[in-house]
């Protein structure tokens, strides 16, 4: 899995590519905490590149959710591949942070 962050003033954009299993998770939470959301109040989750998210990556956005609205800020998705995009409606992820297609 790769990671990418693009700093955009009040703006972190998280470009990700690859598959989101276990360790894709895991990377995913390292790279988050590991940068320093300071003024940040919009985080985005570009999942252009994103073939699959297992069970341990949707645990690692809801965390990262509420670190983000904790602070004030809003959190989405973006990029949603079909399949990823119904999971992401079947479990309701969609009632809690913005979700959009590819």
């Amino acid at each position: 899995m790769k990671i990418d962050i693009v700093q955009e003033k009040d703006r972190s954009r998280f470009i990700l590519s690859g598959k989101i299993d276990e360790t894709g998770a895991e990377d995913m939470k390292s790279r988050f905490l590991g940068h320093a959301l300071g003024d940040t109040r919009e985080v985005v989750f570009d999942f252009s590149g994103v073939s699959y998210i297992g069970s341990a990556g949707i645990g690692k956005l809801l965390l990262f959710y509420k670190e983000v609205a904790v602070n004030g800020g809003t959190m989405s998705v973006i990029g949603v591949s079909p399949g990823i995009f119904d999971l992401f409606r079947v479990l309701k992820l969609d009632t809690i942070f913005s979700v959009s297609r590819a």
